[in-house]
């Protein structure tokens, strides 16, 4: 298994709340870290978010696993999906999401936009 759980939020997350909820994974091959996902409870669902910071056939490889290790988490904490989400601030929309997410077995696949207004 190549994820474990940190005690705190790492860097790469630090733009999500605090106090909603989420706990803070490394997704890491021999030691060396390759991303971070955080991981909430949703009522039925399992909310991810996958932060990569290296790519390539051997990270992709380890991801099959998390995904194995994730489905058994979720099924642990009785959970009937889970559902990957990612933001993006610069007001685009990435296609290659759908395609990355299919390799992994997620099928399920919808758009949703937000607008914000900072207080």
């Amino acid at each position: 298994m190549s994820v474990r759980e940190l005690p705190s939020k790492p860097d790469s997350m630090s733009h999500f709340p605090d106090d909603a909820g989420y706990r803070w994974l490394e997704l890491h091959d021999n030691d060396t870290p390759y991303g971070h996902a955080a991981t909430a409870e949703r009522d039925d669902t399992l909310e991810l978010h996958v932060t990569l910071t290296r790519w390539g056939s051997r990270v992709r490889r380890n991801l099959y696993g998390d995904v194995t290790w994730l489905k058994t988490e979720a099924k642990r904490l009785g959970k009937s999906r889970i559902m990957g989400i990612r933001a993006d601030n610069q007001e685009k929309f990435d296609p290659r999401l759908f395609k990355f997410a299919r390799m992994f077995g997620f099928t399920e696949t919808g758009v949703f936009q937000t607008a914000i207004i900072m207080l």
